[in-house]
């Protein structure tokens, strides 16, 4: 565990790292790069306004099923206490994740299919929720159950923290996005560092919440939960493990953040300042929360 730890913690460093170079890149050329790269009518930033909370949410909606379908623990009250908060947690995730599917409906094209758009969001959040529990069920008994409670704790306080975390920045920022920058004149440009507290909380002002990146938040938010629950399997190579889920965590932040822009949702210092927060607040949790789990333990 402690060698997967080190790993993780490396992975966070160096994604973060490539964050803050994208951040510092987008402090000076914000505006521009926001201006090139915007399109409405890309798939690509469609898509991802979709995909990238229903599948970073999936994450919550696992942990929720394999704390309720884990092996029995001794102490019967504890194994009831846990399979309920596992069967409530995936349910939350579930709702949760469609609220996100169906809530980004200003997009155009989108807007003129909004009722199919819906349907198509909750209808793939409903097949992602049967996958995991059809896997849960075959996979559980290959699944060291040692390991389950703790990382569901990880992947909890993770989401938890992109919640409290990026909701706290934009409401102390609330930064205009480029799409009513750009296409309404009632707002202005302003750089990351211009900060207008709770602005976002005014009448007409609902568009100012552009600093951090929620859907970037979240994404990055797999970077330490993939390497863990993929490291869940008995007998398996952890840090083998742990490289290819922070390889393919790290490719998923990255694309989800680029979407955001093309989107016209956020600027490149909204994007990366959202990687660079999540790798922080994931830092402190795996390296926190262990030693909160063996006290609790005891």
């Amino acid at each position: 565990m402690k060698e997967q730890r080190k790993v993780l913690n490396i992975g966070l460093i160096v994604i973060g790292g490539l964050a803050l170079i994208g951040f510092i890149l987008g402090s000076l050329l914000d505006q521009k790069i926001a201006q090139s790269w915007g399109n409405f009518d890309s798939a690509y930033g469609i898509l991802f306004t979709l995909l990238a909370p229903v599948f970073s949410l999936a994450i919550g909606e696992l942990a929720g099923a394999l704390l309720f379908f884990m092996p029995k623990i001794e102490n019967k009250t504890w194994d009831i206490i846990l399979r309920i908060i596992g069967a409530v947690a995936f349910l939350a995730f579930t709702a949760f994740s469609i609220k996100e599917g169906i809530e980004y409906t200003d997009f155009p094209k989108i807007a003129e299919h909004e009722t199919t758009y819906k349907v198509l969001a909750v209808t793939l959040v409903i097949i992602i929720d049967l996958a995991i529990i059809l896997f849960v069920k075959v996979a559980i008994k290959h699944i060291d159950a040692k390991r389950i409670i703790p990382t569901v704790i990880v992947v909890f306080a993770v989401i938890a923290a992109w919640v409290f975390v990026s909701e706290v920045i934009k409401h102390l920022a609330s930064r205009p996005r480029p799409r009513v920058v750009y296409f309404e004149p009632f707002f202005e440009f302003r750089p990351w560092y211009s900060f207008k507290p709770l602005l976002c909380l005014k009448d007409g002002y609902k568009e100012c919440k552009s600093f951090v990146s929620g859907h970037t938040f979240i994404a990055s938010c797999l970077i330490t939960s993939i390497p863990l629950m993929l490291s869940l399997k008995k007998d398996t190579n952890n840090i083998k493990m742990t490289i290819i889920g922070l390889a393919i965590a790290g490719a998923f932040a990255f694309i989800t953040a680029f979407s955001r822009i093309v989107a016209y949702a956020h600027f490149m210092t909204d994007v990366m300042g959202a990687i660079i927060a999540s790798c922080a607040a994931q830092a402190v949790i795996i390296n926190v929360a262990p030693l909160i789990y063996e006290k609790i333990k005891k």
